[in-house]
């Protein structure tokens, strides 16, 4: 175990900007998931290579785990699981593809297209009928291109069209969809030093607003899980910022469900480094309930996702090396897993289909063809 410093003048300063105090983040924890605040440390591995239980305690759902209707999602050691709705549940192992918003990965940079919204409601029925995923992560771009819209204003132009195609999906039996917030005008910190920077804000008091207007909106939807960002702070913030980031935005969530008397969606928190690494979650999972931790890989390690005390789901893959072994391993972990991308109107590489301006006409790439195999297969 390596001990490191951290440098807590920066820290002060970066939660200063997320509008959080040191207080939200009683505990740093570094990316080597080790040292604390008070440098007392604790191992993050057991015997076997896996992480031990921090004994953390967990905020519960009001009315606990047991009275969710059949179809949520909720937690248990480190699995997902989907309730049965007579107290128990069976592990969920979602599967699917990333697909783009009604930006179409900047196809739609100004928000030109006359209907984009049913362009993409489109491209989700042909996804869904005859790719057949159970999962599916939709991203708000809400801050990518030149067109800045809001969740929370002007819902004709954005939120209106996107709220219609996520129900659109979840009204197909048994397909789950993640809401990522992928960028907002109010989040900070991007790592400026990447070619796609605004896909790494980190989530700040302001976006408070905007997780509370994700939350009014699918309520009482079993199929949503939400999202907290995409890649926060790229490799440029210290993990103890994101963790606290993370753990602030869980807490406003959970406060509307409880205020709305509805149930915990699950939550997806991502880590450092372009959210490979999620070790630091590991010596202290966040203190909520039904929380899970979200791993990007191209190609993603196997140690990167494998944890004995935290539920993780593979937000986004691809470029695999042997993608026999790497279906095979998650399969055998029950990992929920997400290939990336599903868009034929723009370049988001690794593509899973042809780039050709078409909801309609879907021709697949190599790549495609082996992810649909393994959807298919399930």
């Amino acid at each position: 175990m390596t001990r490191t410093s951290i440098g807590w003048g920066f820290v002060t300063l970066a939660l200063g900007m997320l509008g959080l105090g040191c207080s939200d983040a009683a505990e740093v924890v570094t990316t080597d998931g080790g040292v604390t605040a008070d440098g007392s440390g604790t191992d993050a591995t057991a015997g076997d290579g896996g992480p031990v239980d921090s004994g953390a305690d967990v905020v519960v759902s009001p009315d606990g785990a047991a009275s969710f209707a059949k179809g949520w999602l909720y937690t248990q050691g480190n699995k997902v699981y989907v309730a049965n709705g007579t107290g128990g549940g069976s592990v969920w192992v979602g599967r699917g593809v990333n697909m783009d918003d009604i930006f179409f990965c900047g196809y739609d940079n100004t928000l030109w297209m006359s209907n984009p919204g049913q362009s993409l409601t489109t491209l989700a029925t042909n996804l869904v009928t005859t790719w057949k995923p159970t999962f599916v992560r939709l991203s708000l771009s809400m801050n990518s291109y030149p067109t800045k819209p809001s969740w929370t204003a002007n819902p004709a132009q954005y939120k209106t069209p996107m709220t219609t195609v996520i129900n659109a999906i979840g009204q197909s039996p048994g397909v789950y969809v993640m809401v990522t917030l992928r960028s907002d005008v109010s989040m900070v910190m991007e790592d400026m030093l990447s070619s796609d920077s605004e896909a790494t804000g980190v989530p700040s008091n302001a976006t408070d607003a905007t997780y509370v207007a994700l939350v009014d909106t699918f309520a009482n939807a079993s199929f949503v899980l939400f999202g907290l960002s995409n890649e926060p702070g790229g490799d440029q913030v210290q993990t103890s910022v994101i963790t606290a980031a993370m753990e602030h935005a869980v807490g406003v969530i959970r406060a509307e469900e409880n205020k709305l008397g509805v149930p915990h969606h699950i939550v997806s928190v991502q880590g450092n480094n372009w959210t490979s690494d999620i070790s630091a979650y590991a010596a202290k999972p966040l203190p909520y309930d039904n929380v899970v931790y979200e791993v990007h890989g191209y190609p993603p390690l196997p140690s990167s996702y494998t944890y004995a005390n935290l539920p993780v789901i593979l937000g986004e893959y691809g470029t695999l090396a042997n993608a026999t072994a790497f279906f095979a391993d998650v399969e055998a972990k029950q990992i929920p897993n997400l290939a990336w991308d599903f868009d034929p109107y723009s370049d988001c590489t690794p593509d899973l289909l042809l780039v050709n301006q078409s909801s309609t006409n879907l021709t697949l790439t190599a790549w495609g063809t082996t992810v649909k195999a393994y959807l298919l297969a399930h």
